[in-house]
């Protein structure tokens, strides 16, 4: 049984603590956070003892694991403190905003030999994984070509406005169109080069529209587009399109306005050159229950982590700043 302690009672802390409560193998035991109504709120929920900071709760509780659902510039310091309390970390995406502090983070994880894990959700996302999976088994011949899409309005979970704050959150590129980025490198490897273009307004968090090229080492090429600056009630909406040899894999899902919705159905299609057409047989499970389910079997059973390992976090946050570079320097990066 893994014994849990969730820091940080925000969205994602409240999402990955209700994964926890249907999953077997998994108790959270506590829940951490600095304002003590949020976080005592949470603990009550999921029957977990409430601490205001981590360092208390590493001396008191028995915890195997820490799972971080934090603003991303505190990762390193957290990440460090549980792994040398010798305690697995599940550390919501981005890893860092620096390439410096991922490999500090990689290093500490490694030294104090220690499970750890970023939350790239879309490595678990049923649609995401069928998709790959039909890609790697070739019946489709090579992928050519990806797009990959992710348009939101600023989420409402942004309390604070820590979102809204580059030195934070790292802007749409490390925030939001990260997601894709992470998925076309798990799809098509390692990348040579990206062009970006993109829209900045300081006061929505610095980049809020990013399109970026990338051609990779394979000498495939895939489109990352990603934004929060739509308005009103604009649905959060994803978009997975593979263009391959012998057919095209295609997708589109509207989850409601803060992904609220994404228990609903949305047919993945694939169109075969030779005229035939089909749906892909997908599982409709929650995708951030099935990445908890995945890092509390890891260590349940004493198993690496293989998916979504903190050095595949550093490739997408490199991937990410790159594209983020080239917005600003309007210039072609080389990786």
């Amino acid at each position: 049984m893994a014994k849990v302690s969730i820091v940080g009672a925000g969205f994602m802390g409240k999402t990955h603590g209700s994964a926890y409560k249907e999953l077997e193998g998994s108790e959270v035991v506590a829940v951490v956070d600095n304002v003590a109504e949020k976080g005592k709120k949470l603990a009550e929920e999921l029957g977990a003892n409430y601490y205001p900071d981590l360092d208390q709760c590493l001396k008191e509780e028995d915890t195997d694991c820490v799972d971080l659902c934090v603003p991303t510039n505190f990762n390193l310091e957290l990440t460090t403190k549980a792994a040398e309390a010798g305690k697995h970390v599940l550390c919501e995406k981005p890893i860092s905003l620096s390439l410096e502090d991922a490999d500090r983070m990689i290093e500490v994880v490694k030294k104090n030999n220690i499970k750890g894990m970023i939350g790239h959700v879309l490595r678990f996302w049923p649609e995401y994984v069928k998709s790959k999976e039909l890609v790697d088994s070739g019946k489709l011949g090579e992928p050519l070509f990806g797009f990959a899409e992710r348009l939101a309005v600023i989420p409402d979970w942004y309390e604070g406005d820590w979102g809204l704050d580059e030195a934070y959150s790292g802007g749409v590129p490390l925030n939001l169109a990260i997601h894709d980025m992470d998925y076309l490198l798990w799809l098509f490897g390692r990348p040579s080069t990206v062009s970006a273009q993109g829209v900045s307004i300081p006061k929505w968090g610095g980049i809020v529209h990013i399109s970026a090229n990338i051609e990779f080492k394979t000498g495939k090429s895939a489109l990352a587009e990603g934004g929060w600056a739509f308005g009103g009630d604009f649905p959060f909406t994803m978009v997975l399109r593979v263009i391959c040899e012998k057919g095209t894999i295609d997708w589109l899902f509207r989850a409601g306005k803060n992904i609220e919705q994404r228990a609903q159905k949305s047919m993945v299609y694939v169109y075969e050159n030779s005229g035939n057409t089909y749906t892909l047989d997908v599982e409709q499970k929650d995708p951030y229950f099935l990445e908890c389910k995945y890092f509390v079997d890891c260590i349940n059973n004493d198993r690496p982590i293989e998916n979504a390992t903190f050095e595949d976090g550093r490739a997408a946050v490199e991937l990410a700043l790159a594209a983020k570079r080239s917005v600003y320097e309007k210039k072609i990066i080389k990786l």
